[in-house]
Formats: C-alpha cells, sequence, structure tokens
C-alpha cells in the first residue's frame, strides 16, 4: 500500500471529536488495519490494548540486547548522620539555613510512604526550632522505615552535606 492509500484508508480513524483514549486507539486500530498487521476490527483493537514493551536495541549485526532502564538515583558513598554533620558547622558556613529543604524533603517523602507518625515527629521537632533535635530527628525516623525509604531520606541528607551553594 503506498502512501496515498494509507493515508485515505487512515483517515476514518483520524476524524471526528472523541475523548482522548478513544482517539488514541482508534488510531492504533487504524494503523493495524491499514498497513495490513490485523484483518478484522476485533483484532486490532486486541493488539492495541496490549500493553508496550521495550524493543531490543541492535548492538552489532547479529546480536540483539533488549533496552534496560535504569533510575538515576547516584548510589550514596559517605554520609554522615545529621547531628553529626550539623555538629561540625564551620565558621563560615550556617548548616542550620540549610535545614529547610530538608525538613520539606523528609515530610513529602515520609508522608508518599505513608508514615503519619513520622511526619508529626519531623513537625514536633521543626516547632521546637532546635536545628540540633532536628537532625536527631531525622537520623531517628530513618530507623523506623523500610530500606527503600531510608535509602531515599539517605540521599537527601548526602545532597544536603555536599551542597556547595553558590559561588
Amino acid at each position: 500500500m503506498n502512501r496515498a492509500d494509507y493515508n485515505e484508508c487512515m483517515r476514518p480513524y483520524m476524524t471526528g471529536s472523541k475523548p482522548k483514549e478513544k482517539r488514541r486507539l482508534d488510531f492504533c486500530v487504524g494503523a493495524k488495519l491499514c498497513a495490513s498487521k490485523a484483518s478484522t476490527l476485533e483484532e486490532a483493537e486486541e493488539i492495541c490494548r496490549q500493553p508496550k514493551t521495550a524493543k531490543p536495541v541492535k548492538v552489532q549485526e547479529q546480536e540483539t540486547l533488549p533496552v534496560k532502564v535504569t533510575p538515576s538515583v547516584k548510589p550514596v558513598v559517605e554520609v554522615s548522620p545529621m547531628g553529626d554533620w550539623l555538629a561540625g558547622n564551620k565558621e563560615d558556613e550556617c548548616r542550620a539555613c540549610l535545614l529547610p529543604p530538608v525538613i520539606q524533603w523528609y515530610r513529602e517523602e515520609l508522608e508518599e510512604n505513608n508514615h503519619p507518625e513520622l511526619v508529626k515527629d519531623v513537625d514536633e521537632a521543626v516547632q521546637s526550632g532546635d536545628p540540633a533535635l532536628m537532625a536527631w530527628t531525622f537520623d531517628a525516623v530513618k530507623g523506623k522505615v523500610s530500606d527503600k525509604v531510608k535509602q531515599r531520606l539517605r540521599e537527601f541528607d548526602y545532597n544536603v552535606q555536599n551542597y556547595k551553594g553558590e559561588k
């Protein structure tokens, strides 16, 4: 089928006012039918409703490897407990001034992972206004969550401890 015939075949599947999901399905169904990848409307709909899978990436002439998607999270190497980091404040820096974003990061992560009691602990430490208590609470919270959440919180700690500021 040449391009003009294909376009003409697709026309009924691309026209009309429909919700977004219906438009997507119709377009896919039309493409399958017009490209002869399906012989009936039902077969085309079945193909279009299947979940999408990653296509293999061709590495060499003979060998193909599947696409591997990895998270963009860097592994945390050295992270001090927040209490120790805060206590090591140098004269030319204000580590306590860096706590507000950490507070927000911790709250959001704990809320997303359904730990309202730990969000309350963080809020109480913040209300005290004592940076040392806040840092101690951050360290204590990490001992009460799953390894996955703990790793994420350690990533927050790493980011704030290695923040260089604007030069």
